[in-house]
């Protein structure tokens, strides 16, 4: 099996487009120049490092997968003491690559859901996806364009289909990845039955209507909007397309019949209003011009970084050279309203992700910028959580 033929087409297509951009070059010798061999010395200090002669069973994993993978790195496999699910994958050091579990994760999962887990780690390795440093980017670069932030997101999220493809090809069969995927949301042990893994299953539809549903009500919190992950159930559902395909199941449907039904998946994570052409993604946009102009008004100018990114979200044409600020906070509450009484609630809180990734375009959050968006999120009924996280980025271990 090459593993290059199972990697998602959008994770292909939008990893060489990121490793053009300019910022992610210049972020990517920023780190080249500062950085030392001091993973694996760190790890043999506060990790215990499963060999053969301690864990034989899942260094039979480790070589499973990397057969299966054609992987001929050298790789460890290392436990943390964490009360938390999870696992990681370090960037290839000195000829090795360095792959991290939980100590939750390695006595809750069996035999086969650790496999999947261990496959997918080294479907972030073989697809060189430590080549894009999105947690690095994100937390120590405020001053990106917007969309560059918005395509980085993106493409982790299908960098994660990626990797679970590569986990899923080394187990060949949905049910350990299901109960994987279980018990990573759930933090339960025990191994759900076939009636609780199809209601899981499920959610991924129930998410579909509460976001067309939704209306007025906070009834959730928004975090995951900004995730480098997809929804776990949105994940569970694209690892189903694949189970299917001409790769796992003899007489299925081809790699493209796949990515179409995964992009159509996929797009619960992704709903746009920048592009759409309805009513109400029209409000939308006026409002997000409105609310951009005020808010970057309130620190005393509208800066040539804050005008860029606006531009760069609704088009040079939708952003006049003469910003008035004084007409567009007057008209603001008006289009709060609007949107607030016809939009789903999914949808305004990515209006509140864009609006503050506008506010920090010029690489300055002034208090002043920080109270009008929470007060505007505050209109909108959406939690102020959601200016907090796409201040600060996504930190968390895949």
């Amino acid at each position: 099996m090459v593993p290059d033929t199972i990697r998602s087409e959008v994770d292909r297509h939008l990893s060489v487009q990121l490793l053009q951009d300019q910022h992610i070059q210049r972020i990517q010798a920023a780190m080249e120049e500062h950085q030392s061999s001091q993973t694996r010395r760190s790890l043999l200090a506060r990790a215990l490092r499963l060999s053969p002669s301690i864990s034989p069973k899942e260094c039979e994993i480790v070589d499973h997968c990397c057969s299966v993978l054609d992987v001929e790195t050298e790789v460890e496999l290392y436990v943390y003491s964490g009360s938390e699910m999870n696992a990681g994958c370090t960037q290839p050091e000195d000829g090795r690559v360095f792959i991290l579990v939980s100590s939750s994760l390695l006595e809750s999962f069996e035999h086969d859901e650790l496999c999947f887990v261990v496959g997918h780690e080294l479907g972030h390795h073989i697809y060189s996806h430590h080549s894009i440093p999105l947690s690095f980017l994100l937390a120590h670069h405020q001053n990106l364009p917007p969309q560059l932030v918005l395509l980085a997101h993106r493409w982790q999220r299908h960098a994660e289909v990626s990797a679970d493809r590569a986990g899923i090809v080394c187990v060949g069969q949905l049910d350990p990845v299901a109960r994987a995927f279980f018990k990573l949301s759930s933090g339960l042990r025990s191994a759900p039955g076939p009636d609780q893994i199809q209601a899981f299953i499920d959610q991924a539809e129930e998410l579909y209507q509460v976001d067309q549903e939704a209306e007025g009500s906070d009834r959730t919190r928004y975090r995951d909007w900004l995730s480098s992950h997809p929804f776990a159930p949105v994940r569970l559902r694209t690892a189903q397309a694949f189970i299917q395909s001409e790769v796992i199941t003899s007489g299925g449907c081809s790699m493209s019949e796949v990515e179409a039904t995964v992009e159509e998946i996929m797009q619960l994570m992704e709903p746009s209003y920048l592009e759409e052409d309805s009513p109400s993604a029209e409000n939308m946009r006026r409002l997000l011009f409105a609310a951009a102009v005020v808010v970057a008004d309130s620190s005393g100018i509208v800066s040539t970084e804050e005008r860029h990114a606006l531009a760069d979200l609704l088009g040079c044409a939708a952003v006049p050279i003469t910003l008035d600020a004084e007409r567009l906070a007057e008209v603001l509450p008006e289009r709060i309203e609007l949107v607030k009484t016809s939009v789903p609630m999914g949808r305004r809180v990515l209006l509140v992700r864009d609006l503050t990734l506008i506010a920090r375009a010029d690489g300055h959050i002034q208090p002043s910028e920080i109270k009008v968006i929470e007060k505007i999120a505050s209109d909108l009924d959406v939690s102020p959580e959601i200016v907090w996280t796409t201040f600060e980025g996504s930190t968390e271990l895949d």
